[in-house]
């Protein structure tokens, strides 16, 4: 049986789910996409983004995925309605980087002095990384993945099994949503609250503060408007915006980048990461079901990953669909 006859259901419409539906498509399986929530609701929308991993693990795979992620982003950057773009990206790590193993992989990487930038560090590099403008991309990472073929069906599953019988593979690409649908109470959520200013008198280069328990800190224009981080709660399933953390997030940001003081905030936003130990990202068989490709924990590196992962789920789903 060839592929193209070979249904795939994505369970998920965040951009870990989005990309996993897309390379599948471009394998040539039909897919149907299950979500439950829209997506101005997904972790993925009230991200910054740029690549960099930031809570994904384990390195040894993390490297390989973001690699890979970012060749795609090298190749979508020549499309001007893409939303990718590739700028100038200041690094202060106040503890040694846990992902420092990721420096070789980009084109421009330079140590610098902290110090000469007002920040008191143990390293710090200037790197030129993708910067992933979400309200442009990711919609036209929809329409991609709409003009492709895809189904799109908006439901809340309580359970994988109540799509058996439809579908060749699963592809479980939930998010935090699989601490409940497959039981999974090893994912947890890392609130992510930013806040949102006006572009107005800033430069396009981005800014991060590293720290391995500290407060996180971000400036990351993208055009229409920038992104200031931020925060990394663990265990926090609060969706609503805090005036402390607001209060907090602009006065280290203003710190860091002074024109940030005369920024006008447009918007704060929450978005919940999907925080585990490990990544998730295995085959599942039983012997009555259909193979289940799981693709979920990928804390605050969802962008950073994406379509690494989602080529090693194409890989994974036609291994298990073959015969």
């Amino acid at each position: 049986m060839d592929s193209v006859e070979r249904k795939i259901a994505v369970v998920g419409s965040g951009v870990i789910g989005l990309t996993a539906a897309l390379r599948l498509l471009q394998s040539g399986f039909k897919v149907d996409i299950f979500y439950r929530d829209a997506f101005a609701e997904t972790a993925s929308a009230a991200a910054g983004a740029y690549w960099w991993p930031h809570k994904a693990y384990p390195p040894e795979r993390v490297e390989g995925w973001s690699k890979r992620t970012l060749d795609y982003y090298r190749e979508l950057r020549q499309n001007p309605d893409s939303g990718i773009r590739f700028e100038t990206h200041y690094r202060f790590c106040l503890d040694p980087d846990e992902c420092a193993y990721v420096r070789h992989l980009v084109d421009d990487c330079k140590a610098i002095d902290g110090s000469a930038y007002g920040v008191d560090s143990v390293e710090a590099y200037k790197v030129v990384v993708p910067v992933i403008n979400v309200p442009v991309y990711m919609p036209f990472l929809q329409a991609q993945v709409q003009q492709a073929g895809a189904g799109f069906f908006q439901r809340e599953l309580n359970d994988l099994a109540e799509l058996e019988g439809d579908y060749d593979c699963i592809v479980n690409c939930s998010g935090l949503g699989a601490r409940t649908l497959v039981d999974d109470d090893s994912v947890f959520p890392i609130r992510g609250q930013v806040v949102l200013v006006s572009s107005d008198g800033l430069a396009a280069e981005s800014y991060r503060i590293y720290a391995k328990d500290g407060p996180l800190t971000l400036v990351l224009p993208r055009g229409q408007d920038c992104v200031l981080g931020g925060t990394g709660q663990e265990n926090d399933w609060d969706l609503d915006p805090r005036e402390a953390d607001t209060r907090a997030i602009l006065e280290r940001c203003a710190e860091l980048v002074p024109a940030v003081a005369n920024a006008q905030v447009r918007d704060v936003t929450v978005g919940l990461r999907p925080g585990r130990l490990e990544i998730r990202l295995e085959l599942e068989t039983s012997v009555s079901g259909p193979p289940v490709i799981h693709n979920y924990g990928h804390g605050g590196g969802g962008y950073t990953v994406a379509w690494g992962c989602a080529e090693e789920v194409a890989k994974l789903v036609k291994n298990s669909c073959s015969g």
